[in-house]
């Protein structure tokens, strides 16, 4: 897998102009992988059962922007039931993307185009990116300017690509926030680190302007994302959520309960 990965990420690496080759080499092979996979002609890519419901139409809008609060392990997620479908994906601007982790949930790593840091013009890089891929992850280094996201737009307008930001951006039709995440394997300090219980909340306009929520194993032991089945008639802020263990988890859950204005980190 090393090896497929390596290969992959040194196409887009040193000069401009050897990175946009690398992404014209790959346009043909990719667009024959997805007619294979069946993916052309659907209005919605796929996502990880887990994720369908937060959704409208349960899965990526073809054409649209999706807007996650920070980058993790829930923007892997977003793509990894496209990439395992057929679909080449690319993430930019997270240098910290565990590819490992993203094998895990499903994606395929020779799928899977890497830029970790796409610098200054890195609205061109992306839209290069989306030429070549289907869902493209990207952490913007600062708030993108009207000017990058109405570029980017009319490229998802065009290509029917999905653009998943990690961060803000402002008209994004669904934002997906953490609002509330718990740790599996802490007991009474000691023991590591199993699994991430997360309150993934959904908003937006038109179709997502109804919220939504799901509690998920954000991983879960296995290292999959499954929906939390243990969430099922729990009140909407459950006691524990203000601290100490919850009752529910056997091994104990030390629980952190996010602000809108949480850092990223590695969380979920």
């Amino acid at each position: 897998m090393r090896g497929q990965i390596a290969q992959v990420k040194g196409l887009f690496e040193g000069e401009p102009e050897g990175f946009l080759r690398g992404v014209e080499g790959l346009k043909a092979g990719n667009s024959a992988s997805s007619v294979d996979a069946g993916l052309p002609g659907t209005s919605i890519l796929p996502v990880l059962p887990a994720l369908a419901g937060l959704l409208p139409g349960g899965g990526l809008a073809r054409g649209s922007v999706l807007a996650v609060d920070h980058p993790g392990l829930l923007c892997l997620a977003l793509l990894a039931g496209a990439s395992a479908a057929g679909a080449w994906c690319g993430v930019a601007g997270v240098p910290s993307l565990g590819v490992v982790a993203a094998a895990g949930l499903g994606a395929e790593p020779g799928r899977l185009m890497l830029v970790p840091e796409p610098g200054p013009n890195w609205p061109q890089v992306v839209a290069s990116m989306l030429e070549a891929c289907e869902v493209v992850v990207v952490r913007p280094p600062g708030p993108p300017t009207a000017q990058a996201r109405r570029r980017l737009e009319g490229v998802l307008r065009r290509g029917g690509g999905v653009l998943i930001a990690a961060g803000a951006w402002d008209g994004a039709p669904v934002r997906l926030l953490v609002t509330q995440r718990s740790w599996a394997g802490i007991g009474d300090g000691h023991g590591r680190l199993r699994a991430c219980r997360a309150e993934v909340r959904a908003e937006g306009r038109g179709a997502a302007a109804q919220p939504r929520r799901e509690w998920l194993w954000l991983p879960g032991p296995d290292g999959t994302v499954t929906v939390d089945e243990t969430a099922a008639g729990r009140p909407a802020v459950p006691a524990w959520a203000t601290g100490g263990l919850d009752p529910l988890a056997g091994a104990g859950l030390a629980v952190s309960t996010l602000g809108a204005t949480a850092s990223a980190g590695v969380a979920p």
